[in-house]
Parts: C-alpha cells; sequence; structure tokens
C-alpha cells in the first residue's frame, strides 16, 4: 500500500445476491484489499440509511444523559460505560478524549437495570447488534470462499462470545493539547472490525511506509477492518493496520460519533496459521494462541492508568 494507494470500495451485493461467480470475484475483491491494504469500504452491505441515523441517535441520547452513569465499565464483562480518557490504545499518547458504551456477546447478556441504563436503549441495542453481526458473518464468509476453507469455517468459531458492539462518543474541545488523541494509534484485536462513522472524521490509517493517511466517511459505506488473530491465523497475509482518530476541525466544534462491531473468535478457538498460508519460503511465524488469551491481554494492557 503505497501513500497514494486509496482504501477500496467494494460492492458487497454480489456475494449477497448473486451468482456463484458474483460471489467468487467478491470474495477474491475482499482478500485482496484485506492483504494489501488491511482496509475496505463496503457498500451494498445491507443495512438501511434509516436503521444507521436511529443507531446515532440512541448513542447521542445516552451520552447527552445521566443515565450512563448507573452502568459504569467492567472489564471482566467488557460491558458498560467508559468514561473520558479511561482507555489509552497508545500508551504513549494521553488518554483517549472519547466515552463509550460496550457490549459483549449482547445478545445473550441478560436483562436488568444493573447491565442497562433503560429499557428503550437495551432493546434497540439488540436488534441492532443482530444486523452487524451479520456484516461481520458475510465478510468472514467471504474470507473463507477466498481461503478455500469450509464455507462455515469462521461462524463456527464466532457464535458471540467475545463479539462485541461498542458506541463512541468524542466531545466537542476548544483545544488540544500536544499529542492528544481521540483515539490512539493501535491495531484491532481479533478477527475483523465494522465501523460506522458519522460525518466529522478523523479516522486515519498507516501504510506500509508509515504515512497516517485519511480514511474519511463515504454515504452508503461502512469501513472493514482485519485484525491481529486473523493476520496470525494467515501468517500475516492479512494485514491488521495501525490506525487512529485525530481530532478533525468538525470534531473540535461538534464532536464526533462511531458505532464499531469488534468480530472476534470464541475465547477457546485455538489459533493456528492455515496450513495453506505456510511454506518452505514462509515458515509459520507465530505458535498456537487461544483467542481469549490474545484478546483479554489486549483489553488489559489498553486500560488507562
Amino acid at each position: 500500500m503505497s501513500s497514494k494507494t486509496a482504501i477500496p470500495i467494494i460492492d458487497m451485493s454480489p456475494f449477497l445476491e448473486g451468482s456463484d461467480e458474483g460471489r467468487h470475484q467478491v470474495a477474491q475483491e475482499i482478500h485482496k484489499a484485506a492483504h494489501e491494504v488491511g482496509f475496505i469500504y463496503l457498500k451494498n452491505f445491507g443495512i438501511s440509511d434509516d436503521l444507521l441515523e436511529a443507531a446515532f441517535k440512541v448513542a447521542h441520547s445516552l451520552f447527552t444523559s445521566d443515565e450512563k452513569l448507573k452502568v459504569p465499565f467492567n472489564v471482566d464483562f467488557n460491558h458498560g460505560y467508559g468514561k473520558m480518557q479511561g482507555e489509552a490504545l497508545d500508551p504513549s499518547k494521553p488518554a483517549d478524549l472519547k466515552e463509550t458504551f460496550t457490549s459483549r456477546n449482547l445478545a445473550n447478556l441478560p436483562s436488568g437495570p444493573e447491565l442497562w441504563p433503560n429499557p428503550q436503549f437495551e432493546a434497540f441495542m439488540r436488534v441492532f447488534y443482530k444486523r452487524v453481526r451479520q456484516i461481520s458473518s458475510d465478510v468472514m464468509s467471504a474470507f473463507a470462499l477466498a481461503l478455500d476453507l469450509a464455507p462455515d469455517f469462521f461462524e463456527d468459531k464466532h457464535t458471540g462470545l467475545t463479539q462485541t458492539m461498542r458506541l463512541l462518543h468524542y466531545p466537542p474541545v476548544e483545544a488540544v493539547s500536544e499529542g492528544q488523541l481521540g483515539a490512539g494509534a493501535h491495531s484491532d484485536y481479533g478477527t475483523l472490525t465494522v465501523l460506522f462513522q458519522d460525518s466529522a472524521g478523523g479516522l486515519e490509517v498507516q501504510n506500509l511506509e508509515g504515512d497516517w493517511i485519511p480514511a474519511p466517511p463515504i454515504p452508503g459505506t461502512v469501513v472493514i477492518n482485519t485484525g491481529d488473530l486473523i493476520a496470525r491465523w494467515s501468517n500475516d497475509f492479512f494485514k491488521s493496520t495501525p490506525h487512529r482518530v485525530v481530532p478533525s476541525p468538525a470534531a473540535q466544534k461538534n464532536g464526533r460519533q462511531s458505532i464499531a462491531f469488534f468480530s472476534d473468535p470464541d475465547p477457546e478457538v485455538i489459533i493456528e496459521t492455515f496450513p495453506s498460508c505456510v511454506s518452505a519460503e514462509n515458515p509459520a511465524k507465530y505458535g498456537p494462541i487461544t483467542a481469549g488469551e490474545h484478546v483479554q491481554q489486549r483489553i488489559l494492557a489498553s486500560q488507562a492508568g
């Protein structure tokens, strides 16, 4: 990926609705982008603009209400409200200028006031979680097709136990201190991330030369990026690309919102390099590790002191 290379835009509709030829074509496009860039803009991915608009309104209502304080973040469950500057994704920089509400394994999470700020928020989150989870399943099906794996290879290993929805709010700021970021430079922990961003912008992606290039919001698309564990599974054939959020002028003035879905394998899944990604010239770089060990190490390391 050179500094002039744009993040590719891939149309998912031939994969979701098309022929075998169309499915294979999209799978190869996703495979190529995951190898060369590690980031994709996906269009026609199966969620309406109306539902996305509703999701951002629900998130805004939560972050502007004191109800968020009822459910403080619990690192063991990876669930609840994360306060401003409660996380430092890049430990070398000041803590991140954002607040969050995180829900792991939401489909199987109990109801109740100790876990949910209010019943309406819970009801919407359960519906939206299922719809976004389907996007991740579709992309992982494309991975499996391109890698000549069983069609349900990834689905069997991503039952929801560590699939996580996160609402993020970057509030307006008048001035930004030296080195301050909305979200510090990091790679994601798991298999892939589904990211919706509002119009404020600020997401940047690091190319192979180490330069930071903007990944602006494009209407009608969702951002997909591959994470550490799919890179490990593929012997680094798939990239786990560093990215960050910088305070854009629009975000400094009006704030910024995003919604991320992290599709991580179930904790007991053993991540071993795909045989097709190992050769005499390219021996396996990593030993086996369970997904749970890896993800929990990363979560603990990201907590700001």
